[in-house]
């Protein structure tokens, strides 16, 4: 077993020599780098990401994706899937390990089963294919239905059966919205027979600002009638800009509270609504102040198996990755610390977080500090005298 690990080690540290061997100058990576925008953050496993082939190294493509990071994939696995590719082209891979035992990240193309639901889910969109899914469970809303472990729902607009009928039975539908970073995943069974819907004349429009009820809370968000214009739908991803851990103990049933108008589709009565939209987006204003570079102290919020989260402040967190925490430093959820950042995407909603050098230095003089001294043996006379005798030994042969 460690001539096995051994071996490894010693084939990867070649594989590494070869791509920056003289037979594949860096000059030539290094080009292909000057030409990417540097914007330096953490890799997560399963990530979907894009890069370019730089070099072969052995059985496997070195591939560049971005803030200065490298990944290797095998030759194979990738022709299999992306065929006549070659040093140069741009490619869309998976990470599948954030880092092996020489610190280079490791790309698949192959999916995650949830990933290949998605997938299918988007290609169904994109072609109008109909799928077939099970009903689970009713509500005033419409019906609750799963597609390969997977939930989505059916307004009530979009159904042919009653919902109540339907649940445990296998319904025909098409996919009419998806979007796997919101979890939200619409269908419609009119849509499979092209019944026409009839147009909906509301008495308001996209913008408006109305007090609606809350007539029931979902799992994906909140279900609310509004006055003269039926129901609509707060997602979950439109509640607050701050994290949702709970709707039930956020909100109750027939509670009044103000929601914006989002969007309108009239011809199937989908009405849309946001309570986050009524207030200022903390982001934009966030962006201003944390600025690239920047170190600021601020309290670990929570710890995750890939790294640490720090608390910016309400509603904002960022992101220390593990590969940027020293080996052995431990932090605790309230502790303070120096941070710096190291990247701010409003878009993506994702902070990158370093060390502050003056944490790093603090630390690194607090273990000299701490640092064991070696202890001062007092010898006895009878090993002095030895200790002598040696000395003048090693004196005459000299």
């Amino acid at each position: 077993m460690m001539e096995k690990s051994v071996e490894n080690k010693e084939t990867t540290s070649k594989i590494r020599e070869r791509v920056f061997s003289a037979e594949e100058p860096i000059s030539k990576m290094a080009a292909l780098l000057e030409k990417r925008e540097f914007t330096p953050r953490p890799f997560f496993k399963g990530e979907r990401v894009e890069g370019i082939i730089v070099s072969r190294a052995g059985d496997s493509y070195l591939i560049d994706i971005g803030a200065k990071s490298e990944g290797l994939i095998p030759i194979k696995e990738l022709e299999e899937e992306q065929k006549g590719v070659k040093v140069g082209d741009k490619v869309s891979v998976n990470v599948g390990q954030t880092e092996n035992d020489s610190g280079t990240i490791i790309l698949t193309v192959k999916a995650g089963t949830k990933d290949k639901v998605w997938l299918l889910l988007h290609k169904a969109l994109d072609n109008q294919d109909t799928l077939d899914v099970k009903a689970i469970e009713a509500n005033k809303g419409g019906l609750i239905v799963d597609f390969q472990d997977t939930r989505g729902f059916i307004p009530s607009s979009h159904l042919l059966t009653n919902a109540k009928d339907a649940i445990g039975k296998k319904l025909s539908v098409k996919t009419i919205e998806v979007n796997k970073s919101l979890n939200k995943l619409v269908f419609s069974e009119k849509e499979v027979s092209g019944e026409a819907f009839p147009k909906i004349d509301l008495p308001f429009k996209v913008g408006d600002k109305l007090d609606v009820t809350i007539n029931k809370i979902l799992p994906f968000g909140l279900l609310v009638s509004i006055k003269g214009g039926g129901e609509g739908l707060i997602h979950i991803s439109e509640i607050s800009w701050t994290r949702v851990e709970s709707l039930e103990n956020a909100f109750k049933p027939s509670e009044k509270i103000k929601a914006k108008v989002i969007s309108i589709d009239s011809s199937n009565g989908r009405i849309n609504l946001s309570i986050k939209q009524l207030e200022k987006d903390p982001w934009q204003e966030a962006a201003k102040k944390y600025e690239v570079g920047k170190e600021f102290e601020r309290p670990v919020s929570r710890i995750a198996g890939y790294g640490v989260f720090v608390s910016l402040e309400d509603g904002i967190e960022g992101l220390l990755h593990s590969s940027k925490i020293p080996y052995g430093r431990v932090f605790k959820p309230g502790e303070n610390i120096k941070i710096s950042i190291d990247l701010f995407d409003t878009s993506q909603r994702r902070v990158a977080l370093r060390l502050a050098t003056s944490s790093k230095s603090e630390d690194n003089s607090s273990k000299e500090r701490t640092r064991p001294k070696e202890a001062k043996v007092k010898k006895t006379p009878e090993a002095k005298k030895e200790s002598d005798t040696k000395a003048k030994k090693n004196k005459i042969k000299a």
